[in-house]
């Protein structure tokens, strides 16, 4: 009986330890669309600058997590190239943004 339970939880085991690399492989893109929440400059209150530089930080985080899963899985590439892309340019417009903000805004 008891030898009978060791195979059946080392059985367990063995069908774990074969579904995790399964679940870990799809590493998902990043969520949202970040690009979405960045104001106009011009017209954007601080508490929306606010909002839009911690948006922008979420996205950033999350290309990181990312493409780290890309290069552990040996995925990395065009995947990863088209994010981290995606990524830089979503800065780009949020700084041209904040500066846009801070031009309008200085002596406040």
């Amino acid at each position: 009986m008891r030898s009978m339970r060791l195979i059946v939880a080392a059985a367990g085991c063995v069908i774990v330890g074969l579904a995790a690399p399964q679940a870990f492989a799809d590493c998902g893109s990043p969520p949202g669309d970040a690009a979405a929440q960045v104001p106009d400059g011009t017209s954007a209150t601080r508490d929306q600058m606010v909002a839009a530089q911690k948006a922008v930080k979420a996205y950033d985080t999350a290309v990181r997590q990312y493409t780290q899963c890309l290069e552990q899985e040996g995925e990395s590439g065009a995947k990863e190239t088209q994010v981290l892309a995606k990524d830089q340019q979503l800065a780009d417009r949020f700084n041209t943004e904040l500066h846009a903000y801070e031009a309008k805004h200085k002596g406040d």
